[in-house]
């Protein structure tokens, strides 16, 4: 979607907040409806990661224009208020969709597991020691050193080739398969993805392409315009395709949850009032129709045009 080409009407920005909006009723109710299951390991650190991303995605309707989830007396139309949780969304799924892979083995279970924890440890050594908590460190390090140890023992990780090891090993990597691996798993064209994660950083980050073009009561100034429309309307298409994927992988591996899902008449709590559990009454068949599966890939092909 180019500049040029960005004319989305106040309906079209409308039908995909909606869209959006049932997505994350849906995400929400199963993660709670999934609560608390003995599952695999992987499983068990992939709910973590869709419960932050149903997180991000709250927070995300709740700075959107025109939404049902807060009551405003304005609207803040600048794309830059959204633009961090959209690009959250897109971090979360990737490494939900990495963690919720099938584990061919133990070893590979422990193996992307420790690796995780890795690279974790070496951030919060990294964090303290900039703030000085020093008393923290040592035992980080010893905490670190161990999990090497485990990587070193482990028949899958010594698999990899030595460049991975390395990069795992000292806590670059959060993952074993690449950025580009993760993609090509969840239909995302890497290019694609490039440049919308690009586009969203700059406008988290106040760099000049956020404000370069700011037009005065209109664009980047929290004023509704075409263009912030636009991207809102883009971030909302993709971040609802990007929910109900996910949303899929856990009902794949919880199916007696998939009864939860009812598009935004959803139940789950905390959320809207309407959206709050109530006691059970009969309904007519059909009533209530929860929303489209869409794949990531369909909704980014649908929306660049390819």
């Amino acid at each position: 979607m180019s500049e040029t080409g960005l004319h989305i009407r106040r309906a079209e920005y409308k039908a995909a907040l909606e869209k959006f909006d049932a997505a994350l009723c849906e995400a929400i109710s199963v993660s709670q409806a999934s609560a608390g299951r003995f599952s695999p390991m992987n499983v068990g650190y992939a709910s973590y990661v869709f419960t932050q991303m149903c997180g991000a995605a709250t927070s995300m309707i709740r700075a959107t224009p025109l939404t049902r989830w807060v009551c405003s007396d304005f609207e803040d139309w600048r794309f830059g208020a959204i633009a961090g949780h959209a690009r959250s969304l897109l971090d979360g799924f990737l490494l939900f969709n990495y963690l919720m892979q099938p584990i061919q083995s133990d070893a590979e279970l422990k193996a992307r597991i420790n690796v995780m924890h890795v690279n974790d440890c070496t951030r919060r050594i990294k964090l303290f020691r900039n703030i000085g908590v020093t008393e923290e460190v040592e035992g980080l390090e010893k905490q670190l050193a161990e999990l090497q140890d485990r990587l070193l023992g482990n028949e899958y990780f010594n698999s990899l080739s030595p460049q991975v090891q390395k990069n795992c090993k000292n806590g670059q990597f959060l993952t074993i398969d690449t950025r580009e691996e993760m993609l090509a798993k969840v239909g995302f064209e890497k290019g694609q993805f490039d440049a919308l994660y690009d586009l969203w950083s700059q406008h988290i980050h106040i760099l000049p392409l956020s404000f370069y073009r700011i037009e005065p009561n209109g664009r980047g100034t929290g004023i509704e315009n075409s263009v912030d429309r636009a991207y809102m309307f883009q971030a909302l298409e993709i971040c609802s395709g990007v929910l109900t994927q996910a949303t899929e992988l856990v009902v794949q591996q919880f199916p007696d949850v998939a009864s939860a899902r009812k598009g935004v008449k959803s139940t789950f709590s905390p959320g809207p009032a309407e959206n709050k559990p109530r006691p059970a009454k009969p309904s007519k068949q059909g009533e209530v129709m929860a929303i489209k599966q869409t794949s990531i890939s369909e909704v980014i092909k649908n929306l660049f045009g390819n």
